[in-house]
């Protein structure tokens, strides 16, 4: 059953651009025809998410700039009536949520595996833990991967991440020990706040969503969610910017939990653009080195 927020926004937004040509309720979604590019096509490019208060025309919405925040919608096409009453629901900040950028530095004595000696006892340890998931030199290189061999942080392997000015915004410490208590130990920075290395995302291309740092280093394009649940900032990430398809690759433990995320993601837009990936109970993408073709799964709707 909808909110009386949502019923008065559907009103309004019936009222500005007239009758949707589609809508999924359970997400927010709508589409209508677009006021600057649509010139009676019939087409209903203009999406619109009343939860996230977000719009984009997929047709003209890079060219013309018709993308945004809800209230840029109104203000560029509503009546004062519209605008009025949309100002009651518009969310405080009406600009779509930007990366938090916590002033975050590396653990103390972490140190690259390419600037540190071949021969120091610990960092071979590191490394070769390193090998023994199937990590190469060349994910080393381009994750930026390095090690700690002191202090609090002292037998992880930490995979940093930055966004897309290059600042740090997180890290993953990982131990190398096998019988450590803690198997991670990360940053206080709040992590659905940030999409892990963002800077290497071509949101053009397709895009595999995973649960690990680890799993990540073996499939093309992958964002890890660090754990089996999507954060809003990266939903409105995908929603916005992803133009190939989006593969749901979590550990195969977590079945319930990727057939949750397909349905949260496979609406408007992005509708038929959403794949998933049934792996073995027991395996994930870094036990299997990405070697996933196999498990390929058709949803049925």
């Amino acid at each position: 059953m909808m909110s009386e927020e949502s019923e008065i926004l559907l009103e309004i937004l019936r009222e500005l651009l007239g009758e949707e040509k589609q809508h999924y309720a359970s997400k927010g979604q709508m589409a209508f025809n677009c006021p600057v590019c649509d010139e009676d096509r019939n087409k209903g490019n203009l999406e619109i998410n009343y939860f996230l208060h977000l719009y984009k025309c997929w047709s003209c919405g890079d060219i013309n700039g018709t993308h945004g925040p809800l209230g840029k919608l109104f203000d560029k096409f509503g009546n004062k009536k519209q605008k009025k009453i949309y100002k009651l629901f518009q969310p405080e900040q009406d600009t779509p949520k930007k990366l938090r950028k916590p002033k975050l530095v590396l653990p103390e004595s972490f140190s690259l595996f390419k600037e540190s000696n071949p021969k120091y006892p610990v960092r071979a340890q590191a490394y070769n833990y390193l090998l023994s998931r199937g990590i190469t030199d060349q994910m080393i290189e381009k994750y930026g991967i390095g090690f700690c061999d002191k202090g609090s942080h002292a037998g992880r392997i930490v995979v940093p991440s930055y966004d897309l000015e290059g600042t740090l915004n997180y890290y993953v410490a990982r131990s190398w020990a096998p019988n450590s208590k803690a198997k991670y130990k990360n940053p206080e920075a709040e992590k659905d706040k940030i999409i892990f290395n963002e800077r290497l995302i071509n949101w053009n291309e397709d895009i595999y969503l995973v649960e690990g740092v680890f799993d990540a280093f073996f499939l093309p394009n992958s964002i890890p969610m660090l754990g089996k649940h999507m954060s809003s900032l990266l939903f409105e990430n995908l929603y916005n910017n992803s133009k190939g398809s989006i593969i749901i690759t979590l550990d195969g433990d977590a079945w319930k939990e990727a057939e949750k995320l397909y349905n949260e993601l496979n609406g408007g837009s992005l509708y038929g653009k959403i794949k998933i990936v049934k792996l073995p109970k027991d395996k994930d993408v870094c036990d299997l080195r990405g070697q996933i073709n196999d498990y390929f799964y058709k949803m049925k709707y």
